[in-house]
């Protein structure tokens, strides 16, 4: 039967260290904080503890707070902040402002399906496909009159008739072409 050897560790929960001004071990700046250690460090190393604040024992082995003071504001006032992921933007920092912008991105979403769905609003690629057929059957029309009307106004020696007649030809073709984007339409 062995013994155990060394002071018994203690149950429940731990007490926070006594307030020291000078430098505190990151076990102890831990225990003071209510936490564990490895969010000491994790916080040191993302630098929400600031690295002035952080030093190297007087063994230079270990790393210590030095500024404690300094260190105990900095991890108060990064408490309530949000690391910056796919809900948070780097202009947002806390908790509630991520929740807002969330609730704020779904009901675009919801408003934006809703529209889709009452035919309010149309899909990009459908409105490009309508953009495209659109262009295609006015371009059609107007490179058709010249071949339809060539021999006619070829006949017309009066500049002001010609006017005339190439005007009413051209409002004939733009008519045309309203008449088939409105049959493509439905």
């Amino acid at each position: 039967m062995s013994k155990r050897r060394g002071k018994p560790k203690p149950k429940g929960k731990r007490k926070p260290a006594a307030p020291v001004e000078g430098t505190m071990s990151i076990a102890a700046f831990a225990r003071d904080r209510n936490v564990d250690e490895k969010a000491v460090r994790k916080a040191i190393k993302s630098e929400r503890i600031p690295p002035a604040c952080v030093g190297l024992s007087s063994t230079g082995r270990r790393q210590v707070i030095t500024d404690v003071v300094a260190a105990r504001a900095a991890w108060d006032a990064n408490a309530a902040r949000v690391p910056n992921g796919p809900a948070v933007d780097a202009g947002r920092s806390s908790l509630v402002e991520a929740s807002t912008l969330t609730a704020m991105e779904r009901h675009r979403r919801l408003k934006i399906e809703n529209d889709l769905r009452e035919g309010l609003a149309i899909s990009v690629p459908a409105a490009k496909r309508e953009a495209f057929e659109s262009y295609r059957i006015i371009r059609d029309t107007l490179l058709n009159v010249s071949a339809r009307y060539a021999e006619e106004l070829a006949a017309i020696s009066d500049p002001a008739e010609l006017r005339r007649r190439v005007d009413a030809i051209i409002r004939e073709a733009l008519g045309e072409s309203a008449d088939r984007l409105e049959a493509s339409g439905e």
